[in-house]
């Protein structure tokens, strides 16, 4: 019993390390929603948003959704903390207080590409998003 137990712990210890935890690939695009629970806005746009995210499997592009919730003091105060270590504070600082929109920013440039409102369906939210990761990886 000991020996097959030294003989399975020499196996893992020769095979661990050459195993690799596949790279992490980074977002070409952060899609970032400026959201609040009584927003009525907020209320249309964000399930077109869920939509399109289904049905198109824009979790698999290089895009990473961001919601910043300012719905309370505290919400508010966290959403400032994922803003800045997103390097997104200005961002932030200056949409603050408005809801019911999505900008779509290059995440290495920080340029904001478009804007997603509640006038846009899971169909045109798709073409945007799209469209953002050709521009910013091309």
């Amino acid at each position: 019993m000991m020996l097959r137990l030294f003989a399975t712990l020499a196996f893992v210890m020769t095979i661990v390390p050459t195993l690799t935890i596949a790279e992490t690939e980074q977002p070409e695009v952060l899609a970032v929603l400026f959201y609040a629970d009584w927003c009525g806005s907020c209320k249309v746009l964000d399930p077109e948003i869920q939509k399109a995210r289904g049905k198109s499997d824009l979790d698999n592009e290089p895009v990473l959704f961001v919601r910043l919730d300012v719905t309370d003091a505290t919400r508010r105060y966290q959403a400032g903390l994922m803003a800045s270590s997103l390097g997104l504070g200005d961002f932030y600082e200056k949409n603050a207080g408005a809801t019911g929109f999505m900008l779509l920013v290059d995440a290495e440039t920080k340029e904001v590409i478009s804007r997603l409102t509640k006038t846009m369906d899971a169909a045109a939210i798709t073409s945007e998003v799209k469209a953002a990761i050709d521009k910013a990886t091309g």
